[in-house]
């Protein structure tokens, strides 16, 4: 048995589809197909369910996936370590981001990426329950996610920002900076999709203010959400990307109050002694920069 029919088996789990795994393994698709054969007869149990292509694990297979994926995810953090006592860090880490962070993300990885010029850094942007479920499966690394209000299951979590929630309309009105979750009942927003947390966090927040919204529009972009702010179309969203982005042209930001609300933004990892050690260099960066003063900051600039 060897490694790379386990990295095949993982793949093909992911992307549950033969042609797509083996295009993320860089091997043909009969290549990939014949090595997870010799897979099943080296283990003596069928893997996968074929017909005429992949329809998925069988219950051995999805038994042993876990094996698989803990197995692949152990030696590339051995090879990582490995690299690190040799002073010379390097390798891979993919972090899941809810959509509301991504723009964060580049100040987070910044000093990681600079400290360490052989580490690569693979974004992929998930919703929070998703970025549970990767991290359980050893799809990825780590996560950036919300650290309050919903289940994160067995992880280790590290602070990093307070996100806040900012109405961004074209509107002259109402007049000031602010504005209260419950004079937004009956504006045609634009919000993200029931799915993702900053959603649920946004309608709660609502609801105890007795605001009766209907989504006008409802995206699982904030790049959309943003898309339609210039249209002239009101939006809530993190306060993170108009720090770092700045207001759409011929929009206003107005702060969201009573009640005030804000959620931690922090990093998960697994929860295991063996942590892996890009994401130990990653946590060590964080300590040395302080993201809610450098979000503050941005969101200042705008009213200058």
């Amino acid at each position: 048995m060897f490694l790379r029919q386990l990295e095949y088996l993982t793949a093909l789990a992911r992307e549950r589809h033969f042609g797509r795994a083996a295009e993320a393994c860089h091997v043909s698709q009969p290549a990939l197909s014949a090595a997870i054969r010799k897979l099943e007869e080296e283990l003596g149990v069928p893997l996968v369910l074929r017909e005429q292509r992949y329809d998925d694990l069988t219950a051995e297979g999805r038994e042993l996936l876990r094996w698989a994926q803990q197995t692949v995810a152990s030696v590339d953090g051995l090879v990582a370590e490995a690299a690190r006592l040799r002073d010379q860090l390097t390798g891979t880490l993919t972090i899941g981001v809810v959509p509301s962070a991504l723009l964060a993300i580049s100040l987070i990885t910044g000093r990681l990426l600079d400290s360490h010029p052989d580490v690569r850094v693979e974004v992929r942007s998930m919703s929070s329950t998703e970025i549970v479920r990767r991290l359980d499966n050893h799809d990825i690394d780590a996560g950036l996610t919300y650290l309050e209000n919903e289940p994160l299951g067995a992880v280790t979590t590290t602070p990093i920002y307070h996100e806040r929630y900012i109405f961004l309309t074209a509107s002259p009105y109402p007049a000031g900076d602010t504005i209260r979750w419950g004079d937004l009942t009956d504006v045609p927003l634009c919000l993200l999709t029931p799915e993702m947390q900053n959603r649920r966090i946004i309608d709660a927040a609502l609801q105890t203010a007795g605001a009766g919204v209907t989504p006008r529009v409802e995206a699982n972009s904030v790049s959309a959400l943003l898309s339609f702010a210039r249209a002239g179309r009101p939006c809530v969203i993190a306060h993170t990307w108009l720090a770092l982005h700045g207001l759409p042209p011929g929009t206003r930001g107005l702060t969201l109050i009573d009640p005030d609300v804000t959620h931690v933004i922090g990093l998960v990892t697994p929860s295991t002694k063996l942590v892996h050690p890009i994401v130990r260099a990653l946590i060590l960066e964080l300590n040395a920069v302080d993201i809610d003063n450098e979000l503050s900051r941005g969101l200042r600039s705008l009213d200058q």
